[in-house]
């Protein structure tokens, strides 16, 4: 690795929907380039990449995996990402360090949700992208129709390959490149009954080239041809520039067509040098600079995963940007300004790991216990250091209540799930004050699912998942005038004695409680007003409807009574809370609910049940659009009718749609549910105590 310069150093990840064959296609990769003997397999538990024991039982990547190798005078780190929506986060982080991508797409059935939806994030970033037709050999494959479902969402798709044959029959690829055919056999002419078929695809590459240049397109146009050479280069031009997406095919299974990507890989997507200046800030000056591929430069770096291993403990995986990182190295964490030590450099070879020593630029490796370094965090040198953008980490979409089986676990249970958060930062896990429960909080069910098999598996505690209680306000939708809070106890020596007069009226809503002292003539001691307010906002713990903290208040301490010898803070302290109950009753108590901005995504075929969904769950649409093959939708919904939605979306879209859901604002509860949140809420409490 360390001999290899950085313009042959490539950094890609496999993308796409989940099962279309991405993990299949590395394990042919890493075969066909000679990093592997044998052909890993998902199916039989062999897969150098999908190696968690989750992901052998599920036979499905949940993590994404990375894998450095060399190759033909190459450097290479496939990146393996996952294609369901409830891991496909972590895949979106991982791209944000690489250089390319290559999407992978399935014969049957062509681009889905989840393709699309990579696709947009690697142009969001800027990232080239090559696509492969993967699964030409299975039943209904379609080559035509899998470039029509790229050029759908919005890909200018131009196939760089051709099939040979179809579904049993499928034998090859003739390379539009070289205008050669690569079946089992090695490399061969084109049949001669593709010939003409392969001629006419080639000169709608040629021409897809050369209007991307225009001394390209003037030389087609005199010359009404290119040479290889002048399209070779036009299309690196071309995909660097993100201008095109050049579609290539074969079987990940069969090893057909799997040599020529890994060829067109190392010519055509961009190595760390070519791809082109990273912003930064100086950390001494904080000007903005820009960051080159440099290994004489300051080090820099950007954390693309973060992995719990159970004998290393703690590894961190860095795609290092600029410099040089040797042995007992000391960095800078650039984002929390913690110093590290490393300790030693591993390459990544999906579950093991292999000693180096030293990495360059564009080089991803792997640091054994950085204390407080995490996935996302941007890595300098300690001195001359500069803090490259840290890589934004998605929010977690859906949340469960979880709690210990036994009583006894927890502690090892949140100190345990501390660590599984570390390791995947799209978990989040808190308490909710108002509801006294803990939330572990995921890119869906199957994600939050997973996280608690993984927790038994690595740590021995089990714990059960609930749908969390929904966190109801309450408040008052009128004003109430001159309310007596009262507290008048004698029984034999110094008694208490505390009496206010309190105004409540509405606030609007997310102001909070506020507390205004109108007391004049000191009808209540100055001393004793700040115990007044802190009985009134003690009182706002629990309202009057169903116990819910009370919000959106506004309290006016008007006038009191005070005695010289009984008044002491305690009793008007319970004088403000008394006033508070009776004037917030007075008021007319309700009930507020948390209302969500969902994003909703999924083919066009099922907006309609969609949209009725919505309407039974008191949701407002908000806006439609169409965008590629995926249809958006933006709704405001109650939290409540959301808690199980992940599980109705999948039933209505067979697992193609996904949403994301952020909290907005509160709304009051419709008079009809009020009642039956309150008599639930005292349910509650009654079982509970």
């Amino acid at each position: 690795m360390i001999d290899i310069a950085v313009k042959d150093t490539r950094n890609f990840a496999l993308v796409g929907h989940s099962a279309d064959g991405k993990t299949s296609l590395g394990e042919a990769l890493l075969h066909v380039s000679g990093e592997k003997g044998t052909l890993g397999s998902v199916e039989d538990g062999t897969s150098s990449l999908n190696f968690l024991p989750e992901e052998k039982k599920r036979m499905t990547s949940i993590s994404s995996s990375i894998y450095g190798f060399d190759g033909s005078g190459k450097h290479f780190t496939l990146v393996d990402t996952p294609g369901d929506s409830n891991f496909q986060a972590d895949g979106q982080i991982a791209v944000s360090a690489l250089d390319g991508a290559v999407v992978v797409v399935a014969a049957v059935g062509g681009a889905k949700v989840g393709t699309e939806r990579m696709f947009r994030h690697c142009d969001s970033l800027g990232i080239p992208v090559l696509a492969f037709v993967n699964g030409l050999d299975r039943e209904r494959a379609d080559f035509a129709g899998a470039i029509d479902s790229l050029r759908k969402m919005d890909a200018n798709a131009v196939a760089l390959a051709l099939p040979i044959g179809a579904e049993a029959k499928f034998r090859g690829v003739v390379d539009l490149l070289t205008m050669k055919a690569f079946t089992r056999d090695g490399e061969g002419e084109i049949p001669g009954e593709l010939q003409a078929e392969a001629e006419e695809a080639r000169g709608r590459l040629v021409e897809s080239v050369a209007e991307g240049d225009d001394d390209l397109l003037e030389k087609y146009l005199e010359e009404g041809e290119l040479s290889e050479e002048d399209v070779a280069k036009g299309l690196v031009e071309s995909v660097r520039a993100r201008r095109l997406v050049p579609v290539l095919c074969g079987s990940a299974v069969s090893l057909i067509g799997v040599e020529l990507l890994l060829r067109r890989i190392a010519e055509l997507l961009p190595s760390p040098a070519d791809r082109g200046p990273w912003p930064a800030t100086r950390l001494s000056d904080g000007s903005e600079i820009e960051v080159t591929a440099d290994p004489a430069a300051p080090f820099s770096a950007l954390v693309l995963k973060t992995l719990i291993d159970r004998y290393a403990g703690t590894l961190s995986a860095l795609r290092v940007v600029s410099g040089t990182l040797r042995h007992d190295s000391v960095l800078l964490d650039a984002t929390t300004g913690s110093k590290e030590r490393v300790s030693k450099l591993m390459l990544l070879h999906g579950g093991e790991h292999v000693d180096v020593p030293e990495a360059g630029p564009g080089d991803v490796v792997a640091v054994a216990k950085l204390k407080d370094v995490h996935t996302g965090n941007a890595l300098t040198a300690e001195k001359g250091g500069l803090a490259l953008r840290p890589i934004p980490i998605p929010q977690g979409v859906i949340s469960y209540a979880i709690r210990a089986k036994s009583k006894g676990d927890e502690d090892k249970v949140y100190t345990s799930l501390g660590r599984l958060v570390e390791e995947d930062p799209t978990l989040q896990l808190g308490r909710e004050a108002s509801t006294g429960e803990f939330l572990l909080t995921g890119m869906g069910e199957l994600h939050v699912r997973t996280t608690v098999q993984k927790l038994q598996r690595m740590y021995g505690v089990d714990v059960e998942l609930k749908t969390p209680k929904v966190p109801y306000r309450e408040t008052i939708n009128r004003r109430a005038e001159n309310v007596e809070g009262k507290l008048k106890k004698q029984t034999g020596g110094k008694g208490m004695f505390g009496v206010c007069y309190l105004t409540v009226e509405p606030k609007p809503r997310g102001e909070g409680i506020e507390f205004v002292d109108e007391v004049r003539g000191g009808a209540i001691p100055r001393g004793l007003i700040p115990a007044v307010e802190k009985g009134i906002h003690e009182a706002c713990a629990a309202g009057p409807i169903a116990g819910y903290p009370v919000v959106d208040v506004r309290v006016r301490c008007i006038d009191g009574k005070h005695h010289s010898v009984d008044s002491n803070e305690m009793a008007f302290k319970l004088a403000g809370s008394f006033g508070f109950k009776a004037a917030v009753e007075k008021a007319g108590a309700t009930l507020l609910e948390p209302i969500m901005d969902v994003d909703i995504s999924s083919p066009g075929d099922f907006v309609g049940d969609i949209m009725g969904d919505i309407s039974s769950r008191r949701g407002r649409v908000q806006s439609s659009e169409t965008k590629g093959a995926t249809h958006a939708i933006q709704a405001q919904v109650p939290m409540a009718e959301m808690l199980e939605y992940a599980s109705t979306l999948t039933s209505m879209t067979g697992g193609q749609g996904e949403f994301h859901m952020t909290f907005s604002h509160y709304e009051e509860v419709p008079a009809h549910l009020r009642e039956k949140i309150a008599a639930e809420a005292r349910a509650g409490r009654e079982e509970s105590s």
